[in-house]
């Protein structure tokens, strides 16, 4: 994706109010747009702090290298939301509309992989943080080159787009999705 597409798709949706979305809205577009948008752009910042870095820039190298552990954790974090939690709030979901209350489990599945997924979002904004100490908060200032400059952008941008991601689902969807595993634990019938 071309970085000025990559930042207009993103600014495009700013408007969004969060809060009256519904839980499979939210999670579509977390999915869809920060999702797409993040793994875009730690492509895009990797190649260019890898170039800038066989250029001979030293905080380049750092950069890629901090990148490379940022992967690791995208990958990791993206995959406890996209086949852990995600499906199973759909399930949630499908489970109250059709009323299935014979499927439904009686115990909070929901909890552990919200707690599991806050504390990643704690280590990859700790992650940001060191980007951003090498970076001096992406002072383009201290870029002499506009490679460095361009850098320093996209890896803003990111952070930006990560924060924002955090943001809606540490203080909008995971309420939500602790409230709708509630209902449909009511649902569920006494087995006694």
């Amino acid at each position: 994706m071309n970085l000025c597409v990559a930042i207009y798709t993103m600014q495009s949706f700013n408007q969004i109010n969060f809060n009256d979305l519904s839980v499979d809205e939210l999670i579509n577009y977390i999915v869809n747009k920060h999702h797409g948008f993040a793994k875009n752009m730690l492509i895009l910042t990797l190649q260019h702090s890898k170039q800038l870095a066989e250029e001979g820039d030293s905080n380049a190298l750092q950069i890629s290298l901090i990148l490379e552990k940022l992967k690791i954790r995208f990958e990791q974090h993206f995959a406890t939301e996209e086949e852990i939690l995600y499906p199973y709030v759909k399930k949630l979901l499908e489970w109250k509309k059709n009323s299935n209350n014979k499927m439904i489990p009686g115990v909070d599945l929901i909890s552990n992989p919200i707690h599991l997924i806050t504390k990643e979002h704690d280590e990859l904004l700790k992650i940001l943080m060191e980007i951003r100490v090498i970076t001096g908060n992406y002072n383009s200032i201290t870029a002499q080159k506009p490679n460095q400059k361009l850098l320093h952008a996209e890896l803003f941008e990111m952070e930006q787009d990560i924060q924002k991601h955090i943001y809606i689902e540490n203080n909008i969807l995971f309420a939500k999705l602790l409230k709708l595993q509630d209902e449909v634990l009511l649902l569920k019938p006494n087995t006694k």
